[in-house]
């Protein structure tokens, strides 16, 4: 959705039109998964994203790409053979083409409309189809348990003070968290009035970081990550007690999404209290 242009594709009956940030859907009702704020929140016009939709009034599909979550979704209420088959003409022929020119090597998606899951996969039948199964979780009260960090590290909120001394080059690897930041959201000040997000520095550098990457009603999509040699530390655990805090003061309810090749992150996630609300798949092949 944050493009520059609005570009139009059409097959047959489907008109594809990746919508620019100056472009408002109308009624998004169609193509919007309550358990998927990453995605939702992208097609609801609330962070930032790539977004292509059908139709700008009422769109029955929508085909997003999140930054954050590094993968596109299809959303939506297709029902004919004819609708599913000029949408498989703009994927081969229009969208594959643009991802290869950009640098793509495959095409990750996941597919957050049960009444199109079949026939979506259906498209991809001749693929090399890889998969792997994602879970969700949501918390809803205060941790228990609090936990110290060690010595010499510091836990900030990124607030205006620190976002001027990340601006201002104060930080060794200032991408680690502006990068994830300004390609979640439009800017800091859309950030600041949406989302929260917390970093761990020891001396110049960031060390860990949690962003709220993504905001679909209340609810706010996770992205943490800590540098290899400060992990088993605590520093995670310290860092989500207080983002969590933050958001449930706030009235957001964080949520916490990981793969299962990633048994650390499923861990963490029971550690916290997050309680698990949703099972997918995540598939991809190579174009």
């Amino acid at each position: 959705m944050y493009t520059s242009v609005n570009i139009r594709y059409e097959w047959g009956g489907v008109l594809m039109i990746q919508i620019s940030k100056d472009i408002k859907i109308k009624d998004v009702a169609n193509v919007v998964n309550e358990k998927s704020p990453s995605f939702s929140g992208i097609v609801n016009q609330e962070c930032k994203g790539t977004l292509w939709v059908d139709n700008i009034e009422e769109p029955r599909v929508a085909i997003a790409e999140s930054y954050a979550v590094g993968s596109f979704a299809f959303l939506g209420t297709y029902k004919t053979n004819e609708d599913f088959s000029d949408l498989k003409d703009f994927l081969e022929n229009d969208l594959f083409h643009h991802l290869k020119e950009k640098g793509y090597k495959c095409f990750e998606f996941s597919i957050e409309s049960e009444n199109i899951y079949k026939n979506i996969l259906e498209i991809f039948k001749n693929k090399s189809i890889q998969t792997e199964k994602e879970f969700s979780f949501r918390v809803n009260k205060i941790p228990e348990k609090n936990q110290d960090i060690p010595k010499g590290y510091q836990l900030r909120k990124v607030d205006d003070i620190f976002w001027n001394m990340l601006t201002e080059n104060e930080f060794e690897n200032e991408d680690l968290l502006k990068v994830r930041l300004l390609e979640s959201w439009y800017s800091f000040e859309e950030f600041k009035n949406k989302s929260i997000a917390y970093c761990i520095i020891l001396d110049r550098r960031i060390v860990a970081v949690m962003v709220g990457t993504a905001c679909f009603k209340n609810v706010i999509a996770i992205d943490i990550e800590t540098e290899e040699k400060h992990r088993r530390k605590g520093l995670a655990y310290a860092m989500a007690i207080e983002f969590i805090n933050d958001c449930l003061r706030n009235g957001l309810i964080p949520q916490w999404d990981c793969v299962e090749s990633n048994p650390n992150s499923y861990n963490m996630a029971g550690k916290l209290g997050f309680e698990k609300i949703n099972e997918n798949t995540v598939y991809w092949f190579n174009i």
